[in-house]
This record gives structure tokens, C-alpha cells and sequence, in this order.
């Protein structure tokens, strides 16, 4: 009797765990690259995301790199290394609405600058460091069980992006 109720006991375990580990096919690792514009900024990026599938969506770990120039009467180039947390809907399907959020380590170059009048104004070159924040918003293409992603969307600092990747 105790033999058959730990072999129940043990069995309903074991399906419990195989159970939550088909959800979802999607492929869990991506690297990707991007180019992103917003009319003084343009920039480019790389970034490396895994998913985690969670009930009918993936929650998302992603860790990056951007680089963007700013022209605004004065010219900075911007170095953001970043991690966020986000997530992505849809289980098995190809089209994914993707969100995420995070913090990044931005280096700032400012470059010197002259007067607009041609005066002795005008600013002086600059190096700092900060902490800013990293958002997105955005749309997905990576259809399950498949080796390629296609990103589009809104962020900071990923700008107006587009990106394309691989996933494995």
C-alpha cells in the first residue's frame, strides 16, 4: 500500500514538471543588432536577451551595448552599457508585442563647440559618466522552432529602431 501511494505520489510530480516545461517554443537566447534614428540622435546597437516563459507570455533578461550621437548645437556621442527586464506576449506565435525597462551606464563625450555667431561663445569639450534609465516598446517578429528575430519599436537609447538577429 505505501509502495502504491508513493509511486502516485511521485508520478503526479513528475508530470507536473514535464508539464510546465512545454510551455511555449519560442527559442530562449537572441543576439541582435539595431539602428535607431530620432532626428538629431542616430545610433546603433547590439543586444543579447534570453526568455523565460511564464504562463501565456515570456518575461525577458537582456544586457546590451548603444551607441548614439546627439547633435543639438553641440555634438555628444553617447556609450550606454545597459541591462532591463521586460517582457513578450504570445506563446507560439510569430508576431510579439515586447516591453521592457532598465538601467544603463552612459559614457558622454561633448564636444567643443564655437559661438553660432562666430563670437568667442560657445562651450567647451566634456567627458562624464551617468545612470539613465533604458526603456522600450515595440514589435516582435520571431516565429517558433525558427534561427531569426526582427525587431521594430520606440526606445531609449535604442532611439526609432530596427534591428535584426539570430536566435539559438
Amino acid at each position: 500500500m505505501r509502495v502504491l501511494f508513493l509511486f502516485v505520489l511521485l508520478s503526479s510530480f513528475t508530470y507536473a514538471q514535464s508539464d510546465e516545461s512545454a510551455v511555449g517554443n519560442l527559442q530562449q537566447n537572441s543576439f541582435s543588432l539595431n539602428i535607431g534614428t530620432a532626428l538629431l540622435a542616430n545610433g546603433g546597437g547590439v543586444k543579447y536577451e534570453r526568455l523565460i516563459p511564464k504562463n501565456k507570455m515570456y518575461y525577458t533578461l537582456s544586457a546590451g551595448a548603444n551607441l548614439f550621437r546627439f547633435n543639438f548645437f553641440t555634438t555628444e556621442n553617447h556609450t550606454v552599457l545597459f541591462i532591463s527586464n521586460g517582457f513578450i506576449t504570445g506563446l507560439d506565435k510569430r508576431n510579439h508585442f515586447e516591453a521592457s525597462i532598465g538601467l544603463g551606464w552612459d559614457n558622454v563625450n561633448k564636444e567643443a563647440s564655437g559661438s553660432i555667431y562666430g563670437g568667442s561663445g560657445g562651450s567647451s569639450a566634456a567627458q562624464y559618466s551617468q545612470f539613465i534609465p533604458v526603456v522600450n516598446i515595440g514589435y516582435r517578429f520571431q516565429a517558433p522552432n525558427k534561427d531569426f528575430v526582427f525587431r521594430t519599436g520606440l526606445g531609449f537609447p535604442e532611439l526609432l529602431y530596427v534591428g535584426i538577429g539570430v536566435v539559438f
